[in-house]
């Protein structure tokens, strides 16, 4: 019976869907009040789905959207082939509402949602959003069921060149001042003070301001949550951001850029924004200089 209302509930998700807030952030309560018009992903591990999630979420562990490879250079965007089989098997469809969810005991834990979720926008899936504080949110009692899931149809029909940024694009940036780079990395990454054996050199593109994706969540209760939109705005600024001009967010592997490319873009409206996917794995393996400590 259970795996049977399941379904129904799943089903049903693809023909009542519901347009999610401009933000493409929920609360818990709009996801209750909406989880029979949406899809709803668990981005944990299998095991840790296994202990317990939000009742009828599917899981696509985070991991899946990290596929894609370019020689030595891994963690790339999934191909559309990989993000079709996933979705499919999620029961995701091109108008289908989907909700990202994870858990988020740490501040930058936000970020497998926003990995997640940029990946879907990329391929023209816009009706998507992510749980505000992840399943820790919730509040109500997690489900072990395993829904039973009526496969999708999705079909990748664009891709979203803007917010997908390549190593020219940092040339570009290089020449084209108007172009910003912001570090969404921790300092000792930026300041080129860590051991990341992914990383061939150490420290942050020349020119590169740090924003990093943590610090637009911040603690309440047993999880995190984002900042406002006023904040997001206020922090941009404080950072020296122009939000009016076009900025290339990057990481080590394009995943915790992804947090303040959603925080820039969703949150504090910048008008041009992209995540540049190689970041500094892909970065580091050219003669492109890496420059160590800070800004003058």
């Amino acid at each position: 019976m259970k795996k049977a209302l399941s379904t129904i509930i799943l089903a049903s998700s693809v023909a009542m869907a519901v347009d999610v807030p401009a933000t493409h952030v929920v609360e818990a309560k709009w996801l209750k009040d909406h989880a029979k018009e949406v899809v709803i992903v668990d981005l944990s591990s299998p095991k840790d789905y296994a202990k317990g999630h939000i009742p009828g979420a599917v899981n696509i562990p985070k991991k899946a959207f990290f596929q894609g490879s370019m020689g030595d250079i891994k963690h790339l965007l999934d191909t559309p082939e990989q993000v079709k089989e996933l979705f499919d098997k999620a029961g995701i469809n091109n108008d289908s509402t989907v909700v990202f969810t994870a858990h988020v005991k740490k501040a930058k834990k936000f970020t497998d949602m926003t990995r997640a979720l940029w990946t879907a926008w990329v391929y023209g899936l816009k009706n998507v959003a992510i749980l505000d504080g992840g399943i820790e949110a919730w509040g109500d009692k997690l489900s072990t069921d395993t829904p039973q899931v009526k496969p999708g149809n999705f079909a990748p029909k664009s891709f979203s060149k803007d917010d997908v940024k390549t190593w020219e694009d940092v040339y570009s940036a290089f020449v084209n001042k108007d172009e910003q780079l912001v570090d969404a990395r921790e300092m000792k990454h930026y300041e080129g003070k860590d051991n990341d054996k992914r990383l061939l050199k150490h420290g942050h593109i020349p020119g590169a301001t740090k924003l990093s994706a943590y610090l637009f969540a911040k603690k309440d209760g047993n999880t995190f949550k984002l900042v406002s939109p006023d904040e997001a705005k206020k922090m941009a600024k404080d950072a020296g951001v122009d939000l009016n001009k076009p900025i290339i967010t990057y990481c080590n592997t394009g995943h915790l850029a992804t947090g303040t490319w959603f925080a820039l873009k969703f949150l504090a409206g910048a008008k041009n924004v992209g995540d540049y996917d190689g970041s500094m794995y892909q970065y580091t393996r050219t003669s492109l200089p890496v420059k160590q400590g800070q800004e003058k």
